[in-house]
């Protein structure tokens, strides 16, 4: 796992890195939903409607920096080059979905809050929930101000999620700059003190003289090697082999064969030359 993060380019393990933090600012934001709307005791008896009001007026958008962290590395992680594969398009499209829920969020908190400082309570009898005059003034600016900060964050954010980052170099290059342009405002060429180059195409370099092609003689055939003469028991075996392996002489042939053996290991020449005739003979 480890050597496989470090083959990574810093691009991609930024925009990964960038997906942890999205995670944890998605749980880190559920749990701050859940806080809100168990902040007040006895809020789950009231309707379903006061407490819609009262959990937008407890929850506070700071449990989404995390959130919003996350997606502006994962914006500039994929501007410079960042991606995930084949699924670098649905990731980008998914950030960029939840980054909208986000800004309805934003919305519903904001709305929510300005409907309860307008009202100063929530709910009825027992149940009824209070706030002062100072209270509803300084959370209601808390609630707003953060409410559309974050929303144009995420807006921006997740509407440009998977553009690439234009070069420097090119950004800089598309404008002439003020320092080349002359009187009328027209650009003029830079004087580098290189010559200027002509249409014209230059001369053909002279041919080059091909030295003629010699055929070479072909090698002679190797010559055929004689395959060295039989010695007598390499011919008498080969006839053994050949007539008298199957005969029903065969035993006397296995006999003569043995002493045609002996006999030249011997060196008696003539007592294999007879041998050989009385095996030829059979």
């Amino acid at each position: 796992m480890i050597e496989r993060a470090r083959q990574l380019s810093f691009a991609d393990a930024l925009a990964a890195a960038s997906l942890g933090l999205v995670a944890a600012g998605l749980v880190v934001a559920g749990d701050g939903l859940v806080a809100a709307a168990q902040r007040t005791p006895g809020s789950s008896t009231m309707g379903w409607t006061d407490r819609l009001l009262l959990g937008l007026w407890n929850f506070r958008l700071e449990h989404t920096l995390w959130f919003t962290l996350g997606l502006i590395v994962l914006w500039v992680a994929m501007a410079i080059g960042g991606r995930f594969g084949d699924r670098t398009d649905q990731i980008a499209r998914l950030a960029g979905g939840v980054a909208v829920g986000f800004m309805l969020l934003a919305g519903a908190v904001a709305l929510g809050s300005t409907v309860f400082a307008l009202l100063g309570s929530v709910g009825s009898g027992p149940l009824e929930v209070t706030a002062s005059r100072n209270e509803r003034i300084f959370t209601w600016l808390l609630q707003v101000s953060t409410a559309a900060a974050l929303a144009l964050t995420w807006g921006l954010a997740g509407s440009r999620l998977g553009e690439r980052m234009r070069p420097w170099q090119e950004a800089a290059g598309d404008a002439p700059s003020q320092a080349d342009e002359g009187e009328d405002g027209e650009a003029e060429p830079a004087d580098d003190g290189l010559q200027e180059l002509s249409d014209v195409p230059p001369p053909p370099p002279p041919p080059v003289p091909l030295r003629p092609a010699v055929a070479e003689p072909a090698p002679p055939p190797p010559e055929p090697v004689a395959p060295p003469p039989a010695s007598p028991a390499e011919a008498a075996r080969r006839t053994y082999q050949e007539r008298l392996a199957y005969s029903p002489r065969r035993d006397e042939a296995k006999r003569l064969l043995d002493e045609i053996g002996r006999a030249e290991r011997e060196g008696r020449s003539d007592d294999v030359a007879g041998l050989v005739a009385q095996l030829e003979a059979l």
